[in-house]
């Protein structure tokens, strides 16, 4: 938000002073401002009368009016001489334009928030699992766009309906079967992948983290974050009964700051529980190798697709030069299948896979035509010599159970 501010008058110097003025004229408070621009517009303009001569003196003096009253009135003596041609004046006048933008939130906002949960009780444990069989194989827990504070109607979509009670019970469902599919495999370490749009909004306004989209909202965040938070932790807690777990955070482009958030409480709850990691690091794109596999993880597949392999050798050589198998997974596209983007693709060696996404059609995919994705979430199995091995989807569908009988009972009204 900027604040532009105008002062007119003849100025020189620096101008400190003149913003000095500005800022306590207009009360502005420098803890939430700071001065972007500064920028003084010389102006002049001309003005002309006829030329005259004049030596004249001003006196007060007490006078009677025409009642007889004794008055002050102002006196003149003297003499005034005016002549044919024209004077021209030039007058001058300055203008100092400031802007004012206001600071940047988010650090504070972390800052603050830091502090708040820097107490919070951390994980009770109560018994760990014993030994942990060393058979090379990890899993990967890729539950993404899930947009928990979604609002989709089937009246407006014709599909399915979609809010913050469903979407929890959506990401939960996705997750447990996924583990359960892995779980004969007895993975030594799970890879838990949290962020790619789990909120859906980033602010109190059920605005993006940019600001620029107004959306289709279930409750304010502070409920989403509430439920965020125990699915998260519940699900990380019955995946550490199988194996270790990391969980890993990659920025959605709907929630970078809500995310981050929920990532740090985490990491405070489980401070203690040393089978739960929580890489929290602010990145938007992590990598792991895994024996002779490479994965790395981002939200958005942007630009042109031959140039992430490039990407994956440029972020991490070390671990490129390591790796015999290299792998993108990512988000964002809500489809299996369109034009920008499509499930399964190479780059210069490397297979980039596009998730599920765990939302359903709303108004906007509707309205644009985006709705011939199936919702779902899906889960990896890493082998440190074949790479990776086994890919789990469970779609949790695109259409309400009656579907054709609320449409039907909603045409009849």
């Amino acid at each position: 938000m900027a604040k532009r501010i105008v002062k007119t008058g003849n100025f020189s110097g620096t101008g400190s002073t003149i913003i000095e003025e500005i800022i306590k004229e207009q009360n502005i408070d420098m803890n939430i401002y700071y001065v972007h621009s500064f920028k003084v517009k010389k102006g002049s303009w001309d003005t002309a009368a006829k030329k005259r001569s004049q030596e004249l003196t001003w006196t007060i003096e007490e006078q009677p009016n025409k009642n007889g009253v004794l008055t002050k009135q102002q006196l003149m003596e003297g003499e005034s001489k005016h002549f044919p041609e024209f004077m021209v004046h030039e007058n001058k006048n300055n203008s100092v334009e400031v802007t004012f933008m206001r600071k940047p939130i988010e650090a504070d906002i972390l800052d603050s928030y830091k502090e708040i949960i820097k107490n919070m009780p951390p994980f009770e444990v109560i018994k760990e699992p014993g030994h942990i069989k060393r058979n090379g194989i990890a899993g990967e827990i890729a539950t993404y766009d899930s947009h928990l504070g979604k609002l989709a109607w089937l009246q407006e979509t014709g599909y399915r309906n979609y809010e913050l009670s469903i979407a929890a019970k959506d990401y939960n469902y996705a997750t447990e079967e996924n583990l359960d599919l892995m779980s004969p495999h007895k993975p030594e370490k799970i890879f838990y992948i949290i962020g790619q749009d789990m909120y859906h909004m980033d602010n109190m306004s059920g605005q993006t983290t940019s600001g620029n989209h107004n959306l289709d909202v279930d409750g304010r965040i502070t409920k989403v974050h509430n439920k965020a938070f125990a699915i998260t932790r519940d699900n990380i807690i019955r995946c550490s009964k199988l194996a270790p777990v990391e969980v890993i955070w990659i920025p959605g482009n709907h929630d970078f700051l809500a995310s981050y958030m929920l990532c740090h409480s985490l990491k405070q709850y489980f401070r203690n529980y040393k089978r739960v990691t929580i890489d929290i690091a602010e990145k938007s794109r992590k990598a792991r190798l895994w024996g002779d596999l490479l994965v790395g993880w981002t939200h958005r597949i942007v630009g042109k697709h031959n140039t992430w392999s490039n990407e994956l050798a440029q972020a991490w050589p070390e671990l490129w030069g390591k790796s015999k198998f290299r792998e993108w997974h990512h988000g964002d596209q809500h489809k299996k299948q369109e034009v920008k983007a499509i499930p399964v693709f190479t780059s210069g060696g490397v297979v980039c896979r596009q998730m599920t996404a765990l939302s359903p059609v709303d108004k906007w995919h509707d309205d644009n035509v985006y709705t011939d994705a199936v919702p779902g979430g899906e889960a990896f199995l890493w082998s440190k010599e074949k790479g990776v091995f086994a890919n789990f989807m469970t779609w949790t569908g695109q259409y309400e159970e009656k579907r054709n009988e609320l449409i039907k009972k909603i045409r009849n009204q």
